[in-house]
Formats: structure tokens, C-alpha cells, sequence
């Protein structure tokens, strides 16, 4: 067979695959009842962002509350913080500002824009911080189990790791516990990484001789790898998935 012709039946094979995924993904989730959403159904969210930066700057955040965590100084602890979502400011208040649910929004965009100047607050207000802080990602958290549009789950997740760290180094600082918080946001991200989970499916390539791993994401995003894990990470680079995947060994040591 000609290249040209493996060529056709490669992609002849893989959108059959596909479209064999998601007839099956339709029918698995037929009769099932449907969640309140805050966002249409079959709705895209497009925000105008690059996520590598806000992953980059999340990541950072929660790594600096870790040293803080392991004995390390408070106040570098909270100028690592202050920093990390500074450099992604605008990246994430634009992944915020994709939120349809009006308080979820709200609380996170308070967090992300005041905690610069939570050393200048009062001590009540430190303590009100925190709790604002800790009510927002219940917030979130609640908002992840009621959503079925993957678009609206997607942009939960940026925001519930924006705060996150934010919630936790504020809570410690104010003098409160956080042994009630990390179970919530270890249950947060676990929604994100199941809900959005990409389809993949394992098919000969003609090109290589072997199989290989095509997979999915939910905004249409397409990748393939060797390894269904490779393949995964490939289709979901610019949604929350992987910042979820990323922030779950992280909050596992808390």
C-alpha cells in the first residue's frame, strides 16, 4: 500500500475510533440526571490567557506555602505567593472572569487581587481574609459537583488552585488550622481530573507499525503518544486537568 492510501486509512481509523468514543460517552450518559449548571450546556469558554503562565505561577504558589509548611519563613512563604500570582495576574482574573456563577467569581477575584496587602490588615480582618478565602473554594468545590458543562468546570478549576494557596498561607497566618482545607482541595482537583478527564482510545498506526494512544479533551484538543499517559497530557496542556494532576502530589505531603 502507497503512503498516500496508509495515510487515508489512519485517518479513516481514528475518526471511526473517535466517533465510536463519543457515541459511547453519549450513551453511558443517557437518562442520567443532569446537574444545575452555571453555564449553558455546550457552551466554550475561550479566555484570552496563556495557561502555561497561570500553571507555572500556580505551581510556584502552592510549592512556596510547602517550604512554609516544612519550617520555612512566613514572610518569604507569602512574597513567593504574592509573586507567583502577580506574574499571572491578568492570565488568571481572565480565567475568573470566565466564571458564570456571580459569587464564585466575586470571592475569587477578592482573594487573587487583596491578599498582596493581607500584612496590612488588622487582625480581625486577617482572620475574615482567611475565612472569605476558605468559604470561596467550598464555593468552588460545591460549584464542581453541580456543573455538567466541561467548558464551566474547566475555568472552576484555574480558579480553585488560584486561591488555594492563597486560602491556605492566609489561614496560617491568621492563626487558623488547615487539616479541614486540604481534604476539600484534594477533593476539588480530583473532580477537575475525573470530570475532564480526555477520551482516548488505542489504535494500530500504519506510520510507526504499532499502536499508539489518540486522545481528546473536551474542547476538541487532539494528541497522540505511545503511552495513553504521554497522550493525555499532550490533549489537556491548556485546560486545568493538568494543573489538578500536578496539584494533587503537592497537596498528598500537606
Amino acid at each position: 500500500m502507497r503512503p498516500s492510501e496508509r495515510n487515508k486509512v489512519k485517518r479513516k481509523l481514528i475518526g471511526v475510533a473517535m466517533a465510536f468514543a463519543v457515541a459511547v460517552t453519549a450513551v453511558a450518559g443517557a437518562g442520567s440526571a443532569q446537574a444545575a449548571t452555571p453555564r449553558p450546556a455546550g457552551s466554550t469558554v475561550h479566555p484570552n490567557v496563556d495557561p502555561v503562565t497561570v500553571a507555572e505561577a500556580i505551581k510556584a504558589a502552592y510549592d512556596a506555602y510547602k517550604t512554609f509548611f516544612g519550617g520555612g519563613s512566613s514572610a518569604n512563604a507569602t512574597a513567593q505567593i504574592i509573586a507567583a500570582i502577580k506574574a499571572a495576574e491578568r492570565e488568571i482574573i481572565n480565567h475568573i472572569d470566565a466564571i458564570a456563577a456571580a459569587d464564585a467569581r466575586a470571592c475569587a477575584q477578592s482573594a487573587v487581587l487583596n491578599f498582596p496587602d493581607f500584612d496590612n490588615l488588622t487582625t480581625d480582618n486577617k482572620q475574615n481574609f482567611a475565612l472569605t478565602a476558605t468559604s470561596c473554594i467550598t464555593e468552588i468545590d460545591s460549584l464542581l459537583s453541580a456543573v455538567t458543562d466541561k467548558a464551566a468546570k474547566d475555568q472552576l478549576g484555574f480558579s480553585l488552585n488560584a486561591v488555594g494557596p492563597i486560602a491556605l498561607m492566609a489561614r496560617s497566618k491568621a492563626g487558623l488550622h488547615n487539616d479541614t482545607l486540604v481534604p476539600v482541595l484534594r477533593e476539588s482537583n480530583q473532580k477537575v481530573l475525573t470530570g475532564l478527564t480526555p477520551r482516548c482510545v488505542n489504535l494500530f498506526d500504519p506510520d510507526s507499525h504499532g499502536k499508539r494512544w489518540f486522545c481528546t479533551a473536551y474542547n476538541g484538543f487532539r494528541a497522540d503518544d505511545v503511552t495513553q499517559p504521554d497522550a493525555q497530557d499532550d490533549a489537556m496542556v491548556n485546560t486545568s486537568w493538568e494543573i489538578a494532576k500536578n496539584t494533587l502530589p503537592q497537596l498528598a505531603s500537606l
